[in-house]
């Protein structure tokens, strides 16, 4: 079995998908250290998911293939390709529970982890290290993830799950990636044995702890507000520049400081992150009424108290925002009362779902 870690993109919501913005993407499991966990087995070609009802040989002769399907037709025909393909393959993918089901997800990326997942099973059933293959590993996951979502998103939580470790991520260039399904031999040659530009993976120890809490019966979809900040940018070029500037800078001063555990400093410019995505998101809805607020007032609220509790350095509503989750920096050994955090919850009307997500 191979287990790899959901992920929570504190720094670089929506700046990640632009070329040298950085981000901080940080790698949870749950308590037992398991995250989207691969069983494999040598024998019958087969990729089974509970979770989201797959049972299938996989194949992309079909109109619509699954994500895992890609991963791992990708993993076996570059194995193949490269000689190194010993055996048939049966994977099958099972989440822990802090990633939630089909009716009500966690915001930690199941989809990515299990496209990593699968990849990573198919070079052990092959008796491949992943450590001695991880730029491979990496590229064949964002290379599968790209087929499937025709290169839609930054790649960070692709690159959280390969390198089972919080990373400093700054993206790939998109144009490196060579989709073509009906050559995919061709496709991997002209896509994986070489450097990507711009990407930057760099693993970092974290010197914190987090928190993170789904919002009950509520979500928001991050393609649609994707798209939604597509729209402004195209329709509002100067103010899309201006803005995206300054949450890269503050937040490559906020980064620094949690590096360096000058945990003020990381409070400080997490608030001026904030303000960023809060103009930001008044900017978007002038453009696309429906668009969903980055950060929710009743969330923004709920923030701004916890804060107040001692050992929490800083809260976001991560990633895209929206209505999804929010999630804390605490103070390495600090000792927080989840209760008091649900109970801040409550009074502002809002339910919230502990995850006991472990960080790494």
């Amino acid at each position: 079995m191979i287990s790899v870690p959901g992920k929570v993109l504190f720094f670089g919501g929506y700046s990640v998908l632009l070329k040298g913005h950085i981000s901080l993407s940080i790698a949870v499991f749950d308590e037992k250290g398991e995250g989207v966990n691969a069983h494999y087995k040598v024998g019958e070609r087969r990729l089974t998911s509970p979770q989201f009802n797959i049972d299938v040989e996989p194949s992309l002769n079909k109109e619509n293939p699954y994500l895992i399907e890609y991963a791992y037709v990708l993993a076996e025909k570059y194995l193949e390709k490269k000689g190194k393909l010993k055996n048939k393959v049966g994977i099958k993918v099972e989440n822990s529970p802090i990633f939630g089901d089909v009716n009500e997800k966690s915001g930690l990326g199941s989809s990515a982890a299990s496209t990593v997942a699968v990849v990573k099973a198919m070079f052990l059933a092959n008796e491949l290290s992943i450590n001695a293959h991880i730029e491979t590993i990496h590229k064949i996951s964002q290379m599968a993830y790209a087929f499937y979502a025709n290169k839609i998103g930054s790649g960070f939580d692709i690159a959280t799950s390969a390198y089972s470790q919080s990373i400093i991520y700054y993206r790939y260039n998109p144009n490196e990636i060579v989709i073509d399904k009906s050559n995919i031999e061709k496709a991997l040659a002209l896509t994986v044995d070489k450097p990507w530009a711009w990407l930057d993976v760099k693993p970092v120890n974290v010197p914190a702890g987090l928190l993170i809490f789904n919002i009950k019966n509520a979500k928001t979809s991050t393609i649609s507000s994707v798209k939604a900040w597509k729209k402004w940018k195209a329709e509002k070029p100067d103010e899309f520049v201006k803005l995206m500037e300054e949450q890269n800078r503050v937040e490559n001063i906020a980064i620094k400081a949690l590096l360096n555990r000058d945990y003020e400093e990381v409070r400080k410019y997490t608030h001026k992150a904030r303000e960023v995505h809060r103009t930001m998101q008044e900017e978007i809805k002038k453009v696309v009424e429906e668009f969903d607020p980055i950060e929710p007032e009743p969330l923004k609220e709920i923030i701004d108290e916890v804060e107040k509790i001692e050992g929490i350095i800083a809260g976001r509503c991560p990633g895209a925002g929206g209505w999804d989750s929010i999630a804390f920096l605490t103070k390495p050994d600090a000792n927080i009362d989840i209760n008091e955090i649900l109970d801040i919850g409550k009074d502002k009307g809002i339910e919230l779902h502990y995850l006991n997500a472990v960080m790494r």
